[in-house]
């Protein structure tokens, strides 16, 4: 029966949510930004600060070309200079010389393709050109020879199409490819991908090379069907081939290059199905292996200046009168021993209007060696190598599947010890 009693005691810790784990790092709650964060656009600067491009106005609905800077040393907000171009690029990403290539955005006949550079020294923009095959959602990547490619996306049709299902689709995926050269200011082709496909993850690898892995293709159903696809680009010959097809089908995977060389892709998305399975991509031997799984939640992948991949997840709690509790903690993946960690769990109130916003948490990794975690209204910042509180209660519903497969566990032994005390006091009576 003592069994049968440590069991129970277990059983009513776990389900009064008081579990004991162990998790990495540590949160420090940072300025709130003047204005709710509503873009997915965030860059971190070379000189600590981070830069958060465009996004909507709550105030007006309308869309907004502001440009937020933040810096997490002062604990500081100001507005930088707006950006000249659309609201809604659809590329943002610091170059190797410390500024700011923004491009694309929707225009009055479609994807813009304007580039706009911004120097974040002089808070100034000033144009370089346009691409020349102006498409919306594409992936990009900064090579490690300092140029930036954009690949794959949607380009316009010149007549919409109406699928069986009576879904009108106004832009297909394309294979083309463009990379623009800082030296010169000028954009390029470079190839193309082996098929056509948006919603892939593009990671840059060493050498100048990058992996082009899944994707997305148009589908009559929810969510869209996707790829194994697996494609490599050599920045020699500005050429694509094919590569070790994926373990599995993804569609709007997440990837993040390892300081060794590998590629870590992530089947996490908050739209469809996710297998929420991370695979590892070795460039020399093109070959994948499994990376674990995660709890799921989470939608970027991070790379600490320490090497590991930090993947943010939030949970949002219940409502308590105007505002709700959002969880905020996510997991650590770290390429040397190839294991997942979670990250200490954290909460944060918000306001009851953004939770059926639908946004998702914006994260950067800074050069301090923190990560910086932005949720509409609330500044959170990481600290992965300061040690946690002595004991961790999970209390994010994205860890509930550590919660369920621990009762799972327990249930198993005081049944066992159930019988065997059912044996013992039959052989009593004998």
């Amino acid at each position: 029966m003592k069994y049968i009693a440590a069991a129970l005691l277990a059983l009513g810790t776990m389900c009064g949510c008081d579990l004991a784990f162990s998790t990495v790092g540590s949160w420090t709650v940072g300025t709130p930004p003047p204005a709710a964060i509503t873009t997915n656009h965030i860059v971190a600067l070379a000189d600590g600060r981070v830069g958060i491009f465009g996004g909507v106005s709550l105030q007006t609905g309308q869309a907004s070309g502001a440009l937020m800077l933040y810096d997490p040393a002062a604990g500081t907000w100001r507005a930088g200079a707006p950006m000249p171009g659309p609201a809604y690029p659809d590329v943002v990403a610091r170059l190797h010389d410390g500024t700011v290539l923004v491009e694309g955005g929707p225009g009055p006949d479609g994807p813009s393709g304007f580039t706009w550079i911004y120097d974040p020294v002089a808070n100034r923009w000033s144009q370089v050109g346009t691409v020349s095959e102006p498409r919306s959602s594409p992936r990009f990547a900064v090579l490690a020879d300092g140029r930036l490619l954009i690949a794959g996306g949607d380009l316009p049709l010149a007549e919409p199409i109406t699928l069986p299902n009576g879904t009108i689709v106004n832009d297909q995926p394309t294979t083309t490819v463009e990379i623009f050269d800082p030296s010169t200011k000028a954009w390029s082709a470079a190839g193309r991908l082996t098929e056509a496909r948006d919603g892939f993850a593009l990671v840059a690898l060493a050498g100048g090379g990058a992996l082009a892995a899944g994707g997305c293709v148009q589908s009559e159903v929810f969510p869209a069907r996707g790829l194994t696809t697996a494609d490599v680009f050599d920045g020699a010959t500005s050429s694509w081939s094919a590569t070790t097809p994926l373990p599995s089908a993804i569609c709007l995977g997440t990837g993040a290059g390892l300081r060794d060389g590998r590629a870590l892709l992530l089947d996490q998305t908050l739209f469809g199905n996710s297998s929420n399975d991370a695979f590892l991509y070795e460039p020399k031997s093109h070959a994948w292996s499994a990376a674990g799984s995660l709890a799921g939640g989470g939608t970027t992948a991070v790379v600490l200046t320490d090497g590991r991949v930090m993947v943010p997840e939030t949970q949002a709690g219940s409502p308590q009168g105007h505002v709700f509790i959002d969880y905020v903690g996510g997991q650590v993946f770290d390429p040397t021993t190839g294991q997942w960690s979670y990250v200490t769990t954290t909460q944060v109130p918000l306001p009851l209007v953004y939770l059926f916003a639908g946004g998702t948490s914006l994260a950067v990794s800074l050069p301090d060696g923190t990560a910086l975690v932005i949720l509409q209204t609330v500044t959170l910042s990481f600290h992965p190598q300061v040690a946690p509180p002595p004991t961790q209660l999970l209390d994010s519903a994205g860890l509930t599947t550590v919660l369920l497969a621990l009762a799972v566990i327990i249930g198993l032994l005081m049944l066992l010890a159930y019988r065997r005390a059912s044996r013992t006091d039959l052989a009593k009576l004998q």
